[in-house]
């Protein structure tokens, strides 16, 4: 067990250190000197090292006591959090890319979260030195010099916040900027803000992620999304989907070559089916928990002749094969329940930019440029019509581009399927039909269709349409003619 006077030391050096170098850094050279004013995180991140510093002081005054040991880790983890709030919207850029200066290669919010780490270590360790009992201070024990330097640094370098923080970012209510401008003390330069107060319909755990999940039973219509036209498709047959079929089907495509079609199901059941869809070739549900989390699976598309790449509305994506040799025993921890058949490929996610906060409810195959295509499902919150192409080949993103469209909002394009420059869109919320011009990717045509509930996925099948109307228990397939 440590001894009073060295506690008391460790912990004074211990502040004197993080209110001088993060904090005093921070504020008096990088502010002062450079001119850089904290963001309404950097103050968070600031505003709890103070605490943390404060903390230690109180510490150095009354002694090591369970509360103030309470109190420093509960601020330090606060703090850490701070610094992971801060970091998540910036680590993940480019090689070299950031927000603000960089020290030694490594932006400031990164190092929030190495002195906060640091904190954490420093607190655990000094409590198992302290054995089985805390070290009590003497009613006589008097402050040293060390002490005396550490509080006075300590007052100096409030001040400098003082006069930064009500300069920069202003009195109650400003709260600070998200993008600050150079620090300056001219009046008419400097910019208060109250833009980031959060409102309390919007106010999420999860921030900017806090979009909502797509339901593909409970979609609705929207005539807003609809797209002026004369034409309408006609609807040459309906065929119901087998009565084994569990589930909600959200996504369906055909094979010309091998002559199978594929359904998937929201549950995670991927179905593969001969050319008549009546009957059920083979069958598997997808472990969503194993190695990459794939639920809600929202569409399909074969890459292959027997192969498909299934993807889930968050982007996570599975790529199975159709193989009658496999053995549904040789597949454990891939599927949970299924039949002979069927073996799984790969497991992945796709990333992407414009489309990053928007959910997708379709999957298609240009086996020209050998990319998969995915058009973002809008929202409110981001309300976005993009499409975007990922390789064939390494799974990365190849290009995105936001899509031209003659209408009112944005549709919900549950389906896509890619024949030679064109790429055709099933608009769910319009009951249409779109043509979307590959290299233009603009919307040249649409078409009405009649005859459909909940249109759910699309694809071509012997120079027909074949759309998936998908209701539970009784999933169909109604065919239209295409017009040329």
């Amino acid at each position: 067990m440590m001894n009073e006077l060295t506690v008391n030391r460790i912990i004074s050096l211990a502040a004197l250190a993080l209110i001088a170098l993060p904090v005093g850094i921070a504020c008096i050279i990088l502010g002062f000197a450079m001119g850089d004013t904290p963001c309404i995180l950097c103050w968070q991140e600031r505003t709890a090292m103070v605490l943390v510093s404060l903390i230690a002081i109180f510490i150095m005054r009354y002694g090591l006591k369970p509360k103030y040991i309470g109190a420093l880790i509960i601020t330090a983890v606060y703090g850490l959090w701070a610094g992971y709030r801060h970091s998540s919207a910036h680590i993940l850029r480019d090689i070299g890319q950031g927000f603000g200066p960089a020290i030694f290669g490594v932006h400031t919010y990164v190092w929030v979260i190495v002195v906060f780490a640091i904190i954490l270590l420093f607190a655990g360790v000094l409590m198992l030195l302290q054995g089985d009992k805390l070290v009590e201070k003497s009613d006589s024990s008097e402050w040293s010099l060390l002490n005396k330097i550490t509080v006075n640094v300590f007052l100096v370098i409030i001040g400098f916040n003082i006069v930064q923080a009500f300069t920069q970012t202003g009195p109650f209510p400003y709260i600070g900027q998200s993008d600050p401008v150079r620090m300056t003390f001219d009046s008419e330069k400097t910019i208060w803000s109250t833009a980031n107060w959060p409102e309390f319909s919007k106010l999420s755990a999860r921030g900017a992620y806090s979009i909502e999940k797509p339901d593909f039973a409970a979609m609705t219509q929207n005539d807003a999304t609809k797209v002026a036209t004369s034409n309408t498709l006609p609807m040459l047959k309906s065929v119901e989907l087998p009565s084994d079929i569990f589930g909600l089907a959200t996504g369906m495509s055909y094979n010309p070559q091998s002559k199978l079609y594929v359904v998937v199901t929201s549950n995670n059941w991927v179905y593969f089916l001969d050319d008549t869809l009546t009957t059920v070739l083979a069958k598997v549900q997808i472990d969503a928990a194993f190695s990459a989390e794939i639920s809600n699976l929202a569409g399909v598309t074969f890459d292959g002749e027997t192969s498909v790449l299934v993807t889930a509305d968050h982007k996570s994506f599975v790529r199975v094969e159709y193989d009658p040799s496999v053995k549904f025993g040789d597949t454990y921890g891939r599927f949970i329940e299924g039949t002979d058949g069927v073996r799984e490929l790969k497991r992945s996610r796709f990333a992407t930019v414009r489309a990053k906060y928007n959910y997708v409810a379709n999957v298609g195959w240009d086996a020209n440029t050998q990319e998969y295509l995915m058009v973002a499902l809008p929202d409110l919150k981001r309300n976005n019509f993009v499409v975007s192409r990922l390789s064939g080949k390494d799974y990365e993103l190849n290009s995105e581009a936001i899509i031209s469209i003659d209408a009112k909002a944005y549709p919900n394009v549950t389906g896509i399927s890619v024949a030679n420059d064109k790429a055709y869109l099933l608009s769910h919320s319009g009951q249409q039909m779109l043509t979307m011009d590959l290299a233009s990717n603009t919307v040249v045509t649409a078409s009405d269709m009649t005859g459909l509930n909940n249109p759910q996925a699309l694809t071509v099948v012997n120079g027909e349409f074949a759309v998936l109307d998908a209701t539970e228990a009784n999933n169909r397939v109604n065919f239209y003619q295409v017009q040329h």
